[in-house]
């Protein structure tokens, strides 16, 4: 089966780099991922795992710092977006709140 897939090129670069350095090429490099993958000698966290090892883990204390000063203070001290047009926001708002009301309605038929 041929199968073509447009990866970003990040994924691509990656790919590419892992390959070379296991001196394979990179479609042999693919094939042995999707197989660990479908055999599942390689296993991915749920949603719930990862939130629970997330509040488990313990601080990382240099990338902590204590507040300081008031957050509402410094939000209104910014300039105000010369190109923020309120008229346009709450219209383009109007438009995605009906949608999802729509869509919300559409589901709760079936």
């Amino acid at each position: 089966m041929t199968v073509t897939i447009i990866l970003p090129d990040h994924i691509e670069t990656q790919l590419r780099r892992r390959a070379e350095a296991q001196h394979r090429s990179v479609e042999e490099l693919i094939l042995d991922i999707l197989n660990r993958v479908l055999d599942g000698d390689i296993t991915f966290l749920t949603p719930e795992e990862v939130v629970n090892k997330i509040k488990t883990a313990a601080p990382n204390l240099p990338n902590l710092r204590p507040a300081q000063g008031s957050l509402a203070e410094a939000l209104r001290g910014t300039p105000a977006d010369p190109n923020f047009d309120l008229e346009t926001w709450q219209r383009e708002w109007a438009a995605v709140d009906a949608e999802i009301k729509a869509i919300t309605r559409a589901n709760n038929v079936t």
